[in-house]
């Protein structure tokens, strides 16, 4: 324990990072508030804006290579993003608050994947799939559903933060193989902020949950996520030209609009630019809505449960274009593939990628 305790300094001194722990009072820390309008930032401005976020090595890393580009070079598995950087570590999943009074988020544009799942009353959260990046501050955090198991399962024993769950979704989510780093587990990685009411001010940091990830299991490297586009690849179906989509959650709204500047879809919840607290606007490199059904949670009959397992219909998009296709995945371990109408599998561009687990109806192409 304590050589792993030295390493961990090591490594954090190596990489430059300062830290706020969760005994830091929250007044202490200074986040921006958002305008009333989203900053329309370049790729480069975007990628400077993270404060308090490193793409230096997390403690532990462990011996496995990543992603190959044809170039020879590596690549981070989750964002197909060249890298020279170790990488090594597990992804950690970590549950975000969706609320209009959990806006703005913290942490979200630093997030290689994140997944949008329908909860109670229309609402949505967020799981957000962080690996490549590491924000000081992460959230806000909220509880566990069913609908997060087969998010987890395929991800080769990645970290998992939340805030915890009722009693039966607890004793479900013991069949999962991760690593524990909720609040239950870390609770001193955890804190709550002055300036914002409960339930919607309870953060953590990510280099802390790495931290007490090292202490009760390594996990795993994840898979690569996405096939990614080679010099000499060519899609069977290049796609439309589009202005956007729309998405109807129920008590959640929300657009992406793509923005050349960006090379980004910003995002638009509830009629008001989606941005982090930074006052970044969300603009993801790619858009997948993933058509999905939902079923009673055998947890709470009152919470609706992701069917991840199966096939349905998919829109991809990316670089100003929609392509129609579909998705399919044969068991909770396997990734799930993406594929076009030809039955080939999608080339992806690099680049972070927000994934809409919608219902039937709930999407409509917006045309140039």
């Amino acid at each position: 324990m304590a050589r792993a305790t030295l390493r961990i300094q090591l490594l954090l001194l190596m990489t430059g990072i300062v830290l706020s722990c969760a005994a830091t009072p929250e007044t202490a820390r200074s986040v921006k508030t958002p305008t009333s309008e989203a900053v329309v930032a370049t790729a480069d401005q975007r990628e400077d804006s993270n404060q308090g976020v490193t793409t230096g090595e997390p403690p532990e890393a462990l011996e496995v290579p990543l992603a190959p580009l044809p170039s020879g070079r590596r690549a981070w598995p989750l964002t197909g993003v060249a890298t020279d950087a170790a990488g090594l570590w597990p992804v950690l999943v970590t549950k975000i608050d969706n609320h209009d009074r959990a806006r703005p988020q913290y942490g979200i544009n630093s997030a290689d994947v994140v997944f949008e799942e329908i909860v109670e009353g229309g609402l949505t959260r967020f799981a957000a799939l962080f690996h490549s990046e590491n924000p000081e501050i992460v959230g806000p955090i909220r509880s566990v559903r069913t609908s997060d198991f087969d998010l987890l399962r395929n991800l080769n024993q990645p970290l998992f933060a939340n805030s915890g769950g009722n009693e039966a979704v607890l004793g479900l989510l013991k069949e999962i193989d991760f690593v524990d780093v909720s609040s239950n587990a870390a609770f001193d990685a955890y804190s709550r902020l002055d300036e914002r009411p409960s339930p919607h001010n309870f953060v953590t940091n990510a280099v802390s949950l790495r931290e007490a990830g090292s202490e009760r299991g390594l996990g795993g490297t994840p898979p690569v996520f996405l096939q990614r586009e080679s010099d000499d690849s060519n899609s069977v179906d290049p796609g439309s030209p589009v202005n956007g989509i729309d998405l109807d959650f129920g008590a959640t709204q929300v657009s992406y609009r793509w923005n050349q500047g960006l090379s980004g879809w910003l995002r638009t919840q509830n009629g008001t630019p989606h941005v982090d607290a930074a006052d970044i606007a969300v603009a993801p490199e790619i858009v997948i809505v993933q058509t999905i059904s939902y079923r009673r949670s055998a947890a709470d009959g009152r919470s609706p449960e992701a069917v991840l397992v199966g096939s349905g219909e998919a829109l991809f998009l990316f670089e100003g274009r929609v392509m129609e296709g579909s998705w399919e995945r044969n068991s909770a371990q396997d990734l799930t593939r993406y594929l076009d109408r030809q039955g080939e599998t999608i080339q992806f561009p690099p680049g972070n990628t927000w994934i809409a687990l919608a219902r039937v109806g709930q999407v409509q192409i917006v045309e140039q």
